[in-house]
């Protein structure tokens, strides 16, 4: 993406509208796909402008001989809008409360064909209404890593909001999602953990480190499937917001 770290910010004292980034859109935007082993480059293509702060998953798409012929890769896409740098200020934060401030995101679908054309796509993967048009900190079952997919689990919106405010299950084949909302809280990045045994991609729990409207914090427990609560554990303390989280299973 066309995010250029600049020198000249990062020596600066005072704020800049994208801190230590400059927005070159005229440089163009390109995606490259690497091999592991050796570490040289398979393909490059150019592709649409995008801002994303964090990829979802990748995949090889194959045709019905078995042949690659494009590599999936989706992400949590801010519609080439660099102004999300400037809205996620701390002091912005505060100052746009209920002016329903967060910019628009989507779970952008690349695609990059390996048949040596230059160009590759970028497209929602499904309607951004379903996730109320906030979309970042994606997870989903560890199984399918690099593998086709269906389900992801994400942070969204429940407009007017200034901040992603619900946790959301994607479903990528029908292009839907469910959603968990409750009054002033912020939940972290959802993380998935599967049940022992399980057959079903979404057979598991979803985990998310919640700060509530008063200041408590508790970690919630959704079910993968349904993505009805199934328990939450308050902790005897308050619960600064948290962006990241892992399961870390007991050995």
């Amino acid at each position: 993406m066309p995010l250029r770290y600049c020198a000249q910010n990062l020596l600066r004292a005072e704020p800049t509208p994208l801190y230590k980034f400059e927005w070159r859109p005229e440089s163009k935007a390109f995606m490259h796909v690497m091999c592991k082993a050796s570490g040289k480059i398979v393909t490059s293509v150019e592709v649409p402008l995008y801002i994303t702060f964090h990829f979802i998953n990748a995949y090889e798409e194959r045709d019905e001989e078995g042949r690659i012929t494009a590599v999936i890769a989706d992400c949590c896409e801010h519609n080439a809008n660099p102004v999300i740098l400037d809205r996620l200020r701390l002091n912005n934060l505060r100052r746009f409360a209920l002016k329903d401030a967060l910019p628009d995101a989507r779970v952008g679908r690349f695609r990059i064909p390996m048949d040596g054309s230059g160009n590759g796509t970028l497209e929602a993967a499904l309607e951004p209404e379903e996730h109320g048009r906030g979309m970042d900190m994606c997870s989903f079952n560890p199984a399918f890593l690099g593998k086709k997919y269906r389900y992801a689990y994400a942070c969204g919106a429940k407009r007017p909001c200034n901040f992603p405010n619900t946790l959301t299950k994607i479903d990528l084949v029908e292009k839907k999602a469910k959603n968990w909302h409750e009054d002033g809280a912020i939940p972290s990045e959802p993380f998935f953990v599967a049940r022992p045994g399980a057959t079903e991609e979404d057979d598991g729990v979803v985990i998310s480190m919640v700060s509530g409207k008063n200041g408590e914090g508790y970690a919630l427990l959704l079910d993968g499937s349904t993505f009805e609560e199934i328990a939450r554990a308050k902790f005897p303390y308050g619960l600064p917001y948290g962006l990241h989280g892992c399961w870390v299973p007991k050995t």
